[in-house]
């Protein structure tokens, strides 16, 4: 591995998807660490690796091909510091600087064009003249690849690929798909990439080694809590827009499964925090669907003994919310269903004590939300702090967990673990879990729609900021928590509109 100062090596056992970036670099800048900073300090350790692997910048022609989003933006800021340091830097754009589309991006190309160093753009005398280079820089695409390559940057791609001087990758080589390691047409092939925060999954996959050349690591100054912590990066990076040629089922369909003589209301919360969520359908299975459906049409009424057969038609699954102890059996059978189709199910309530007394092994994608009271009944009356209640239940009971607590906690079976702030004490009322429980089980039919995996781990963590931001936004507004209100406030917060 190279010894340069700034970089690090890239182990597979590190790598992060696309999604897990975004999500990091909105958290982060939530945490007061603005992209403008990440983008500059990524472009120091772009530089500072230049620097490095020619012995040194003064005097040395590097060229920077940028693209017009944030890796372009990491190159420009690293030839204003090449510059500075006495290398003979010109920019040379994929697309015209009017098109640029990152802010933080077109912030940095003011402030080169300031500096007095050459950005070229398509069509200029000497654009992608790459004759007597000693480096060129790879900042086009990134973790931004979207099918082939065209116009400017599929004549830069080729120009790169034809130089004679040092070649390096920011993040990702142009053309290479970021998670799945991918290579289109054309793509670039590089001496050494250096990847932002974490190494992209994709540069240890398909024929991605083929192009990246030696990867290597460089902190930007993402904090820990931007991974550790949910927050407003999980909702925008993790749970996906529907897209702009979306028909009817595309958003997810949801099963909730609950309700008793004594508890109507909770399945009913629960099927409408789902809608709240963003899907398209929810069947209620309970003793009142009819009659809740009356109350509120958009449910979908289905008897409780159409449970089990109805688990084939939907993404996700909610069990247990005011189920009592009537239900023990068929909750029992729509675990079973939904283990056999693998569609995954959030477990509340009622639920948790059928399992607190029935034992058994669930699987990762089933998701449990105990209170600390219910957690401690999983734990056959052992009480542990949150976060080791979580780790300790996943464990046990083979299935991800979410303890809720004043900072909530969700862990995985495997030990990986997040935490959640968000939140007022005016939630501690009735009916909220079952809002959380409805949020899960929409996100995660709504990832399910559209293909992706479910994740539960980071959409559980998505869903508590969601619900507790929308906690929040309901005490500072209304200075208290109703849960049908709470609900209303999910909608807010899931559009972006209550953040």
């Amino acid at each position: 591995m190279v010894l340069c100062p700034g970089v690090g090596e890239a182990r597979p056992e590190d790598a992060i998807s696309t999604e897990d970036m975004r999500a990091y670099e909105i958290n982060a800048e939530h945490l007061g660490v603005s992209i403008e900073l990440l983008m500059e300090n990524a472009g120091n350790a772009v530089a500072s690796l230049v620097e490095c692997l020619l012995g040194g910048a003064r005097g040395a022609r590097v060229v920077i091909l940028a693209g017009k989003g944030g890796n372009g933006g990491d190159g420009v800021a690293a030839a204003r510091r090449l510059a500075a340091r006495g290398a003979r830097v010109e920019v040379h754009l994929s697309h015209p600087s009017g098109e640029v589309s990152h802010p933080a991006a077109r912030t940095m190309l003011r402030g080169l064009r300031a500096s007095g160093v050459p950005v070229l753009e398509p069509g200029s005398p000497g654009w992608l003249d790459l004759g007597g280079v000693d480096a060129v820089v790879d900042a086009l695409l990134g973790i931004g690849v979207k099918g082939g390559l065209r116009g400017g940057v599929k004549a830069a791609a080729e120009a790169y690929n034809r130089s004679a001087g040092l070649k390096a990758s920011v993040d990702v080589p142009t053309g290479v798909d970021p998670d799945t390691g991918e290579a289109v047409e054309g793509a670039v092939r590089s001496d050494y990439t250096v990847s932002m925060h974490r190494p992209k999954k994709g540069l240890f996959k398909g024929s991605a080694p083929l192009y990246a050349g030696e990867v290597l690591t460089a902190e930007i100054g993402i904090p820990w809590g931007a991974e550790h912590y949910a927050g407003p990066g999980d909702l925008a990076a993790r749970i996906p827009r529907r897209p702009r040629d979306a028909h009817k089922g595309v958003g997810g369909r949801v099963l909730v499964v609950g309700g008793s003589s004594e508890y109507v209301g909770a399945p009913i919360l629960a099927a409408l925090a789902a809608y709240a969520a963003g899907v398209d359908l929810v069947y209620l299975a309970s003793p009142f669907s009819r009659e809740a459906a009356l109350a509120r049409p958009e449910i979908v009424p289905r008897r409780l003994e159409d449970a089990v057969m109805t688990v084939e038609r939907v993404h996700s699954v909610v069990a247990g919310p005011g189920m009592g102890g009537e239900g023990e059996e068929l909750l029992m059978q729509v675990l079973a269903a939904s283990r056999e189709r693998g569609v995954p199910v959030v477990v509340d309530a009622d639920g948790l004590k059928t399992l607190a007394r029935r034992g058994g092994s669930l699987w990762g994608e089933a998701v449990l939300t105990p209170h600390r009271g219910e957690a401690k009944l999983l734990l056959g009356g052992e009480d542990l702090p949150p976060l080791k209640a979580a780790r300790e239940i996943a464990a046990r009971y083979g299935a991800t967990t979410v303890v809720k607590a004043p900072v909530d906690a969700v862990c995985t079976p495997e030990g990986r673990c997040r935490e959640s702030p968000w939140g007022a004490p005016e939630m501690s009322v009735g009916g909220t879990g079952d809002v959380l429980a409805g949020v899960i089980a929409g996100f995660l039919a709504r990832r399910r729609a559209l293909g992706l995996p479910p994740d539960p781990l980071n959409t559980a963590a998505a869903a508590l900021y969601t619900v507790g931001r929308a906690g929040e936004v309901l005490v500072a507004e209304e200075g208290m928590v109703h849960p049908a209100r709470l609900v209303e406030a999910v909608k807010r917060v899931a559009a972006g509109r209550g953040t």
